[in-house]
Order: C-alpha cells, then sequence, then structure tokens
C-alpha cells in the first residue's frame, strides 16, 4: 500500500552518488492514495527501492525540472516521501503517452546546455539527469526482460506526466537507449559526444574526488562502475586487476560510444554532434538538432550560450575550473587502451 513517510534525516554519502532508498531515513507513515504522486503538486520519481519492490517520491517546494541536476534539487529540497508499491507504479493513470527528447550523452560535451535550450526554447518539459534511469542499469542484470522493460515504461511515463519532455539521463543511462527507442519509438534520440582526449581531460577534472571511497576503498568503486558500464568489469575481469583511472575513463568513452552506433544499427534516426561542433558553431547545431527533433527554429540563444548551465553545482566552470585534476592524466595510457578497446570492439 502507498505510504507517506515523514523524513527524519538525508543520508547520501556524496553528492553525486546514484540515487537510492537509503538516501533517507523516515520515521511515521501513513496510508495514502497512489494517485497523490500525479494529482499533488511537489512529487516526482526520486528511485525506486527494489530489494522492496516500491519505488520512492520525493516532496519538494522546488521544481526539479528547472535545475541543472534533477537528482540532487530532489535530494536537497526533499521534505517528505511517498512510497508505492511496483503494482502501484504500473497502475499509475498517466495523461496519455510521453513524447519528447531522449539526449544521450557521454556527459563534459554540453549536453547541459543543449537540455536547456530544448526546454527553454523548444517548449519542452526538462527533465536533466533523473537517476531512476541510472538505477535501471544498475538493476539490469538482476531483472528479467519483461521486468526490466515494464520498469522502464512505467518509470518514463511517471517522469513525463503527459507533457512533451527532453529526458537528459546520466551518460550512463545509453545502456538503455535501444529499449527506450524500442518503447518510446515517437521520441527524437539526440547523442553529443566529445573528442576523447579533450573528453577525458575535462572529466578528470571535474570528477576528480568525487567519491571518496577512490581513496579509501577503489575495488568497490570499479564494482560500482561495472554495473554502470559493463566494459568495465569485462576489461577488468580481461586484465585480472584493479583498472587505473584512465583504464576506467577509456572504457566509458569506448562503451558510449559503442552504444550510441548500437542504436543507429537498430535504425534509429540518431542525431550526433560533438563538442567541438557546438564551441565551432552552435547556431548551426542547435538549428540542425532542434529540425531533427520536429521543433521550430531556436530564437534568443545568445543568452543561453552566454551562461552557464551547470552553475551552482560541483560541476559548473568556476568550480571545475578552481581545483586541480588530481594526480595527472597519463594521456598516452588513456589513448592506448581507447585504442585497444575499439580493436577488441571490431573483432
Amino acid at each position: 500500500m502507498a505510504q507517506r513517510l515523514a523524513l527524519v534525516e538525508k543520508a547520501k554519502p556524496y553528492p553525486l552518488a546514484v540515487a537510492g532508498p537509503a538516501d533517507f531515513r523516515c520515521g511515521q507513515a501513513a496510508p495514502v492514495d497512489p494517485q497523490v504522486v500525479l494529482d499533488e503538486p511537489g512529487h516526482s520519481l526520486y528511485c525506486l527501492d527494489h530489494d522492496n519492490r516500491r519505488a520512492l517520491f520525493t516532496r519538494t517546494g522546488v521544481d526539479p525540472g528547472g535545475a541543472p541536476f534533477y537528482f540532487q534539487a530532489q535530494y536537497a529540497h526533499a521534505t517528505e516521501v511517498v512510497t508505492l508499491s511496483y503494482d502501484e507504479l504500473f497502475a499509475l493513470s498517466t495523461p496519455g503517452e510521453p513524447g519528447g527528447v531522449f539526449l544521450y550523452s557521454t556527459g563534459r560535451c554540453g549536453s547541459t546546455l543543449v537540455a536547456t535550450a530544448l526546454a527553454e526554447r523548444g517548449g519542452l518539459t526538462g527533465i536533466s539527469e533523473p537517476d531512476v534511469l541510472t538505477q535501471l542499469v544498475m538493476l539490469a542484470p538482476r531483472l528479467t526482460g519483461p521486468q526490466l522493460r515494464d520498469l522502464t515504461r512505467a518509470c518514463v511515463r511517471v517522469l513525463a506526466r503527459g507533457h512533451p519532455v527532453v529526458i537528459k539521463p546520466r551518460s550512463f543511462a545509453v545502456e538503455l537507449a535501444g529499449l527506450l527507442h524500442e518503447e518510446f519509438p515517437q521520441f527524437a534520440s539526440v547523442f553529443l559526444y566529445r573528442e576523447p582526449l579533450s573528453w577525458a581531460r575535462s572529466t578528470a577534472r571535474a570528477f576528480a574526488g568525487y567519491d571518496p571511497a577512490l581513496n579509501t576503498d577503489p575495488a568497490a568503486v570499479q564494482d560500482r562502475l561495472g554495473r554502470l558500464i559493463p566494459l568495465v568489469g569485462r576489461w577488468r575481469r580481461r586484465m585480472g586487476r584493479l583498472l587505473s583511472p584512465e583504464e576506467v575513463m577509456a572504457c566509458q568513452w569506448v562503451a558510449q560510444l559503442e552504444r550510441a552506433l548500437a542504436l543507429r544499427h537498430r535504425g534509429a534516426d540518431l542525431f550526433t554532434a560533438t563538442y567541438e561542433d557546438l564551441l565551432a558553431g552552435p547556431g548551426a547545431v542547435l538549428g540542425a538538432l532542434f529540425a531533427h527533433c520536429g521543433l521550430p527554429a531556436p530564437s534568443g540563444l545568445d543568452a543561453i550560450l552566454a551562461r552557464d548551465s551547470q552553475e551552482g553545482t560541483s560541476l559548473s566552470r568556476s568550480a571545475t575550473t578552481a581545483r586541480a585534476a588530481g594526480p595527472g592524466l597519463d594521456e598516452a595510457a588513456f589513448t592506448r587502451t581507447v585504442a585497444a578497446l575499439w580493436v577488441e570492439a571490431l573483432r
């Protein structure tokens, strides 16, 4: 039965951790109509609690769709939690089929800016990094095909609530792109990426020290990453040891490019652009992207392009510029691993 839980304490281990049921410690519970999560303002789908076969919704006083990172705004502004069983989640009545854009990326490639442009100039509701999709990637090995399909479909329908949306998941969710295309062929598909070495430099700086366990328990970190990026687990088994940071990043970049190629091979009409394209001609790229998504040519882009779309977060320009990139990126090692992984992919 659906329950409204009093929020006692927030317990997320670090800001960029994948959302999970342990993020909140809750107290007194009261039964509630499941439909409240759609009918009462302020509720949004936060995560799944698969061990207990239920979904967690947070109630906030701000719209997380207006934030650079949906999952962080949900957590920061949560005032209470509502839980629904999976059966109640599946039975929720949403107003029609969702539509819009799935915006996949490698991260560090202008995807937040593009999502902002689609929301503000394309008239779509922005949902930037809903972590329930990240969770589904991690849960996939524990689910049957039909279970994964049912949960994915239910989550997207509840996130969209019948509105035209731009859903920009974390980079890991490109693992679900094929399934999302099958279930929601009416969505336009976009993939943004960055040239590998430039991406690695930016990633090393942006995510240096993002998880404290990188220093205390690197094996556990790579175990988690292996669930989000299966190639990390496969390459680690192939090497028979912990991977270097350069090897992990190479696995991520190659795996996500491979998933985008696989989506195109499935017949999806996939629009692709690079960060370098966006820098060289943002107006032209965004005009072509909007046309691909069936949206009118955008106007008033200068204001969006001039501001930092991640301002106020740990990944803003000022925050990433101010911090060091850690012990230093071995660019030659990263490049060698990217080459080796592509050779394996082509065999």
